[in-house]
């Protein structure tokens, strides 16, 4: 039965830290007061039956444990259930560790993690607090074309990364960019928005020493300069495992500059999309999850990094063994193990969000949205959990860093990717059928 209206509110909490604390790769991290702040965005709504939330955290990534405590946190502050929230991290390496990370060592404060899960706690209930009668609206822009595809192909047929030494510039892209960044806005009933959710297929990792919200950061920073410092921004990475932001051939290559850049090329997208863009009624909001076990790869299946995909230099080859040796040796001894992952979908009449826990491949994201039932559709990719990098079964056979078996950096089995694929599209399926 339809609703008789769908309310919407939202709220942004500041959670950088003002000392130094390592990130999820086990470097410093520093306070600049320059930066785009660390924060939680927040976007709580209902229809008059379904409660439901969006999340961004600037985070490296929120594992499952942190995810299941932050969920319960915002459940018991505001009635919203855990399971219709959907929380996000930007993936910003820019930021305090906030889980344990075998690669390096790095163990989250448990000081910072309070402030990260109160954090999320408080916007979400600030924006609990100002639900008020809203519409939306959504459009899927052009990438601002600042993005590559890091895995290049050598004359061997194996991939090596395209910042490694031993890398060529006339090496050809192993996969494809993502052309199409969605967005969705909740706005008043005249149209200006309140927020505006944004979902760009590119690693958000252009910054580095500084607390930053990077390229999300930016792309936030630019929205807020044009409508108002009260608009929230929720960044939401599209599947881009493979794809690495890339400057201009005269222009900065990396750092805030180019995010910066980047920031204002989506704003002009944004700002024509939402003026060419009539508010649309909600008239119902679903929610649908499936939690399910994946198994991981096998052992044997790996050469724990021992192709040259992140150089070839003595140093490089060196501190590859000190990592993946380690792993190896892990991966050996744990035997058979399974991970959860989690498929979230929300419909909000012609648009849809469908997430996943992955640093899947961009190739993903794309057929996810070639076939989706919906006008417009949002991939969030590192939402509900963490089971890292997830490729396509050929990505396996030419191996490279995405790919390398970890404990956690890659660990599912070489269908997976397939798995989720499919069951993101059926989730899709199954959401426009409720319309």
């Amino acid at each position: 039965m339809p609703c008789e209206r769908f309310l919407a509110g939202a709220a942004c909490v500041d959670i950088t830290p003002r000392y130094e604390l390592p990130n999820y790769n086990g470097e410093p991290v520093r306070f600049d007061e320059d930066a785009s702040p660390l924060t939680c965005q927040a976007v709580a709504f209902e229809d008059g039956e379904t409660k439901g939330a969006i999340i961004s955290v600037d985070s490296a990534f929120v594992d499952r444990p942190l995810l299941l405590t932050i969920r319960d946190a915002c459940e018991r502050a505001t009635g919203i259930p855990g399971s219709n929230i959907l929380l996000a991290a930007t993936h910003t390496h820019a930021a305090p560790a906030s889980c344990p990370s075998f690669l390096s060592g790095a163990l989250p404060d448990p000081l910072y993690v309070d402030v990260l899960v109160s954090g999320a706690v408080e916007a979400l209930a600030n924006a609990r607090g100002d639900l008020r009668a809203s519409f939306v609206k959504a459009a899927n822009l052009s990438a601002p074309r600042y993005e590559k595809n890091r895995r290049l192909i050598r004359p061997n047929g194996l991939v090596v990364m395209s910042s490694a030494n031993n890398a060529d510039a006339s090496f050809p892209p192993a996969g494809p960019t993502d052309p199409v960044l969605p967005i969705l806005a909740f706005t008043e009933p005249d149209g200006y928005p309140t927020a505006i959710v944004t979902n760009y297929a590119c690693h958000n990792n252009c910054v580095s020493g500084t607390y930053h919200g990077d390229i999300g950061g930016r792309i936030g920073d630019a929205l807020r300069a044009r409508y108002g410092a009260q608009l929230v921004t929720p960044f939401i990475e599209a599947p881009c495992a493979d794809v690495i932001w890339a400057g201009p051939a005269e222009g900065p290559s990396r750092g805030d500059d180019l995010a910066v850049m980047i920031g204002e090329a989506v704003k002009s997208g944004v700002e024509v999309a939402l003026e060419s863009t009539s508010p649309i009624p909600v008239q119902m909001v679903t929610i649908r999850s499936l939690v399910e076990d994946y198994p991981d790869r096998p052992h044997g299946e790996s050469t724990y990094c021992r192709d040259g995909s992140r150089g070839d230099t003595p140093e490089i080859q060196e501190r590859q063994r000190r990592r993946y040796d380690p792993e190896e040796e892990a991966v050996k001894t744990r035997g058979d193990t399974t991970c959860p992952v989690e498929i979230m979908g929300i419909s909000f009449g012609d648009v849809a969000i469908v997430t996943n826990p992955a640093e899947l491949f961009v190739e993903f994201g794309i057929e996810i949205k070639d076939r989706s039932p919906f006008d417009v559709t949002l991939v969030a990719e590192l939402s509900n959990g963490y089971c890292g990098y997830v490729g396509p079964e050929h990505a396996f056979d030419q191996q490279g860093y995405e790919v390398h078996r970890s404990v956690y950096t890659c660990r599912l089995a070489k269908e997976s990717g397939r798995r989720i694929t499919d069951t993101s599209i059926q989730m899709l399926e199954d959401l426009q059928s409720t319309e």
